[in-house]
């Protein structure tokens, strides 16, 4: 029924004209009735066979997924490997008391449609003291039967999780209004438009305003006005619904987040699986001090909803509880604020070639469209090189000891991430000849995420500083051979 009722909407929205015509003919009602009741026992039916002929079990030591119809599919899981237990709630699913389940591991997952939520939540808890139990007391390539008995799973501690941040009502609504509200409406609404194609509904709106006020100016002014106020109230709306709740737990090395009103979400991640650290803020969120806190793990699973690994486990904290956050989950990592390393003379390079490219488009208008668009182009100029200048000033990095903290910048944003020598799996060094007469250089350090890599790039700092980031790289392990 689920996988029905959008091209039930669009069939019934493209016929509406006929619908609303009363000019339905028994033949009509016989086709369109014909094709869903065709496909509900198609697809249903087939979906309905390889649900019931699902199975999944533990044994020595993995998880094992078994379905098909036709074709059978079976897929086997190391639990110790097993680094993200995720299941989320659906408006649909939760009026059925169910939920999806995925199983994330650094190469392919395993997807779960639809569970009861008792079960998910019980899988979930087997499969987290099941990989302690792995990891703790059972060596290498030596497992004991599952289910074991009870004597030895007593013997275990079944603390359940820590809470180490709730987010409240003021943080919600803070966070809602400096994440972008508008541009989240702006995507759901044309998104809508595309799906149904009523683009006429935005052209009748701005004809309204033009009907209404006779100066086309005022007219198309007060309309993209009251858009813009209406949409970033709306986008406030929607994040405040998306992220009502969110809350961050602990239990042993596993972390859980946990959001949502209409569809509740549940993300976990192995602590011991991460790739990278990575605190994010913006120009806006630095002046009332909140920072977000995100992390990357690896997976090739194409089932993935987040094909880039990043786990966001705090979106909107204060400063001081960040840093203690972090440091009581990764006690392993030194975060401090990178020292500035770009020079003077790199400065220019962040914003010269958007500059030059805003105003060769700003001369074309000029010249055979609008006679100030002379104005736009200087406020735009204005803005990309504010934004150039602060990504500079704000762009750096420190070395201490197996790890790396590296500050980019980009649009009034800045991306710190903190990164271990052991995680890194590619570096990538740019030096042409203009960066070569000015003594600069880009460099990037690359570290597993998703199926994409997580890049974090500083760009146009000193040669010296590149030499030295590209000798860190170089090292290697203490314990490492010479292998040539």
């Amino acid at each position: 029924i689920k996988n029905l009722w959008i091209p039930l909407i669009i069939v019934l929205f493209n016929s509406r004209e006929t619908l609303l015509s009363g000019n339905i003919s028994l033949k009509y009602i016989l086709i369109i009735g014909g094709i869903f009741i065709l496909a509900i026992v198609l697809f249903g039916g087939m979906d309905f066979l390889n649900k019931y002929r699902t199975r999944f079990w533990i044994e020595d030591g993995k998880f094992i997924y078994k379905d098909g119809v036709i074709t059978n599919h079976e897929k086997e899981l190391d639990i110790r490997r097993i680094q993200s237990i995720d299941f989320s709630e659906p408006i649909f699913h939760r009026i059925f008391g169910a939920v999806k389940l995925e199983v994330i591991t650094p190469g392919e997952g395993i997807k779960i449609d639809t569970m009861k939520k008792s079960q998910a939540e019980s899988l979930q808890g087997i499969l987290y003291d099941e990989k302690v139990y792995l990891e703790e007391t059972v060596e290498i390539g030596a497992y004991s039967e599952w289910p074991r008995i009870e004597e030895e799973s007593d013997q275990r501690e079944t603390a359940g999780f820590d809470t180490l941040y709730r987010m409240n009502g003021r943080s919600l609504l803070l966070m809602s209004m400096t994440s972008g509200a508008l541009g989240t409406f702006l995507a759901l609404l044309f998104g809508f438009l595309n799906l149904i194609g009523a683009n006429f509904l935005i052209e009748r709106y701005f004809e309204y305003f033009e009907g209404a006020i006779r100066n086309l100016a005022l007219a198309m002014g007060l309309a993209i006005g009251l858009f813009i106020i209406v949409g970033y109230a709306l986008g406030i709306l929607i994040l405040t619904v998306k992220y009502y709740g969110y809350t961050l737990k602990m239990k042993h090395d596993d972390l859980v987040v946990e959001y949502g009103l209409l569809e509740k979400k549940h993300q976990s991640v192995n602590i011991n699986r991460v790739q990278n650290i990575i605190i994010k803020d913006s120009i806006i969120r630095r002046m009332i001090g909140y920072y977000s806190l995100s992390v990357t793990i690896t997976s090739d699973s194409l089932d993935s909803e987040d094909i880039d690994g990043t786990v966001e486990l705090l979106p909107f904290i204060k400063k001081a509880r960040l840093y203690e956050i972090v440091d009581h989950i990764f006690p392993n990592y030194h975060v401090e604020v990178p020292e500035r390393k770009v020079p003077f003379r790199g400065y220019r390079r962040y914003f010269q070639v958007v500059t030059l490219l805003v105003l060769i488009i700003t001369s074309l208008a000029q010249y055979f469209l609008f006679d100030y668009a002379w104005i736009a182009g200087l406020v735009l100029i204005l803005v990309f090189m504010a934004s150039g200048i602060y990504s500079a000033y704000n762009s750096g990095y420190a070395i201490r000891n197996d790890e790396i903290n590296l500050m980019t910048a980009g649009f009034f944003k800045r991306s710190h991430y903190v990164i271990k020598h052991e995680k890194l799996i590619e570096a990538e060094w740019v030096f042409n000849p203009f960066l070569h007469r000015a003594k600069l250089g880009i460099i990037t350090l690359v570290t597993a995420a998703g199926m994409l890599g997580s890049r974090a790039t500083i760009k146009f700092i000193d040669r010296s500083d590149i030499d030295k980031i590209w000798q860190w790289v170089e090292r290697g392990h203490r314990n490492a051979e010479d292998f040539t």
